[in-house]
């Protein structure tokens, strides 16, 4: 569904400054109300592997939908690629977003407060609208304009990455009288 000017522009730009700026997220003023995690307790918890695998999971069916739904035609297009192409990276974006805290919603600490993840999520929205609408950049990466119902309907869709990252940490929360600990604190970068 992607050619490999699209895969370089995902691999390099739309998942490099956006997870190296999750690096920089304020420091969660609750952590030194958590007890030491213990000696032997492991890092990569069953919690976060199911985390990864279902935003995987979510990313992989919403961006597969698109392209088969862009597909009915049987030959593959510029439209069909821009519109995987585009899914593909706004699911990328939100989930960002969301791994900015593997307990805590975004609503609480503030989606604006980390002033670097903005730029660098702003920077690669600025990055895929470039693609997609300037024609040098068409040619480049073989992509064709979008329409406002396009925009709207890759938004709705692959902010179900969002979403649902955020029911599970609120259900956790409620489920578990949950207080966070260091090991699941660890940033989730992009899938």
């Amino acid at each position: 569904p992607l050619n490999a000017m699209q895969v370089l522009w995902i691999n390099i730009l739309m998942d490099g400054p956006p997870a190296q700026s999750l690096g920089v997220e304020p420091v969660d003023p609750q952590v030194m109300r958590q007890p030491p995690r213990r000696k032997g307790a492991a890092i990569i918890t069953r919690r976060l592997v199911a985390r990864v695998l279902v935003a995987a999971a979510l990313i992989v069916a919403g961006t597969m939908a698109v392209y088969v739904s862009e597909m009915q035609d049987g030959a593959v297009t510029a439209r069909d690629t821009s519109m995987t192409f585009t899914t593909f990276v706004c699911f990328d974006m939100f989930n960002a977003l969301t791994c900015r805290s593997a307990t805590r919603s975004v609503f609480d600490f503030g989606v604006l407060s980390n002033t670097a993840f903005n730029f660098a999520v702003a920077g690669s929205l600025l990055g895929q609208l470039g693609v997609i609408y300037l024609p040098f950049l068409q040619s480049v990466f073989q992509t064709e304009a979008l329409g406002l119902y396009d925009i709207l309907r890759i938004l709705a869709l692959s902010s179900s990455v969002l979403w649902v990252d955020e029911a599970a940490k609120w259900w956790h929360r409620r489920a578990h009288r949950y207080e966070p600990s260091a090991a699941d604190e660890i940033q989730m970068t992009s899938v």
